[in-house]
C-alpha cells in the first residue's frame, strides 16, 4: 500500500494553492467535507471494491448543498477518480501544515500532569512565540503518567521537562555507572 504522507503531498499543495485564490468560506467548506469524509458508512461504501467511480462521486456529490464551492467540488471528484479519498485525511493535515507553515503558525501540544491554568498557559505560549519568532496556536492534554512538570510537542521538535523524563534519565545515569 502507498505512503499516506507521500501520497496526500501533491494534493496537500494543490489544495493549498487553491485555497489562495478562494474566499472565506472555503475553509468552513473544507470543514465540511472533512466530516462528511469522516462517516463510516461512507468509508465503507467508498472502499467497496464493487461500487464504481462514478457511483462515488455521484453520491459525494449529492452529499453537497448546490452552492458548494465549485473548485472544491472538483477537487473531490479528483481524488474519487484516483481513488484517493482514503487519504483525505493524510491530505488536510499536510493542507494545515502548509497554510501555518505559509501563516507562521506552529501548534503546540502541551502536555501536562495537571490541567494548566490560564496564566501559566501564556507564560508559556510567550515564551514558545520568542522562541520560534511565530504565533503559537496551543492546545492542553493532561497526562497522569508524566507526574509533574510539562512535555512540549511542536512538529518534531520535544521539549520534555516532565519528571518522569527526568527519573528516566536518572534511572539510566545510575544504571551507566
Amino acid at each position: 500500500m502507498s505512503d499516506g504522507p507521500t501520497v496526500a503531498r501533491p494534493y496537500a499543495e494543490a489544495l493549498f494553492k487553491l485555497s489562495s485564490k478562494e474566499d472565506k468560506t472555503f475553509g468552513q467548506e473544507l470543514k465540511f467535507l472533512s466530516v462528511i469524509l469522516r462517516d463510516s458508512n461512507l468509508k465503507t461504501f467508498v472502499s467497496n471494491p464493487t461500487v464504481s467511480r462514478d457511483e462515488i462521486k455521484k453520491l459525494l456529490l449529492s452529499l453537497l448543498p448546490p452552492d458548494f464551492n465549485k473548485n472544491l467540488k472538483h477537487f473531490l471528484e479528483l481524488l474519487a477518480e484516483n481513488s484517493r479519498l482514503n487519504f483525505f485525511e493524510d491530505i488536510l493535515e499536510q493542507f494545515h501544515k502548509l497554510e501555518n507553515e505559509h501563516n507562521k503558525v506552529l501548534d503546540a501540544k502541551i502536555c501536562s500532569a495537571f490541567e494548566l491554568v490560564e496564566e501559566q498557559q501564556v507564560s508559556i505560549k510567550d515564551k514558545l512565540e520568542k522562541k520560534f519568532r511565530k504565533k503559537v496556536v496551543l492546545s492542553c492534554v493532561v497526562d497522569k503518567n508524566l507526574i509533574g512538570g510539562i512535555k512540549i510537542i511542536i512538529g518534531d521538535h520535544v521539549i520534555d521537562g516532565s519528571i518522569r523524563r527526568n527519573l528516566e534519565v536518572l534511572k539510566n545515569s545510575i544504571l551507566t555507572s
